[in-house]
């Protein structure tokens, strides 16, 4: 059975991911894995803390009780689940701020030094940034073009839940450990 990964950050969403849908395609069976990242969850304060520990339960009890949770810098944690399950790929919602990016070139570099590799796949957002841009392709000056393109924009389809895989489960040895 081929193992991948399905690393949740920012977009806990199961029914209409992209990034689910490709790792669903991607492989047997798919695992689900969320990494407390102290550098930033370190600055978060307590409201925030207590939302995300129930959006992590609630992720966990749509995904059956198997959600992986582990705590630690991505770099280290990610290929060190990828090394125990020997997982083919992870596959993640793209991060486009410089905090993520840099962090996915980490993880992305330690993954393929173990023969894997990261598929960054679709965004958080309705459409990614930088997508809505002038005819010109430079960025909006004035809110009122920038809406008008918008508005003229195809917006993305909902991707389609992976039906022949249901939810992603974790491989039978992982414990979820709640926060």
């Amino acid at each position: 059975m081929v193992a991948v990964v399905m690393w949740f950050r920012r977009d806990l969403r199961l029914d209409d991911s992209p990034a689910l849908a490709t790792a669903a395609a991607a492989g047997d069976r798919v695992v689900p894995l969320f990494v407390i990242d102290p550098r930033v969850l370190g600055p978060v304060g307590p409201n925030r803390r207590r939302f995300l520990a129930q959006a992590l339960r609630d992720l966990d009890d749509q995904v059956g009780g198997r959600l992986v949770v582990r705590r630690g810098d991505p770099a280290r944690v990610v290929p060190a689940l990828v090394t125990e399950l020997r997982a083919s790929v992870v596959v993640t919602t793209a991060d486009f701020g410089p905090y993520g990016r840099q962090r996915d070139g980490a993880v992305g570099d330690a993954l393929a030094a173990n023969g894997c590799s990261l598929l960054a796949v679709g965004s958080p957002y309705l459409v990614a940034p930088g997508t809505v841009r002038s005819q010109s392709g430079a960025p909006f000056r004035v809110f009122t073009a920038f809406r008008r393109r918008w508005e003229e924009m195809s917006m993305p389809r909902r991707a389609p839940p992976p039906a022949s895989q249901g939810r992603p489960a974790a491989h039978p040895s992982m414990r979820s450990s709640k926060e």
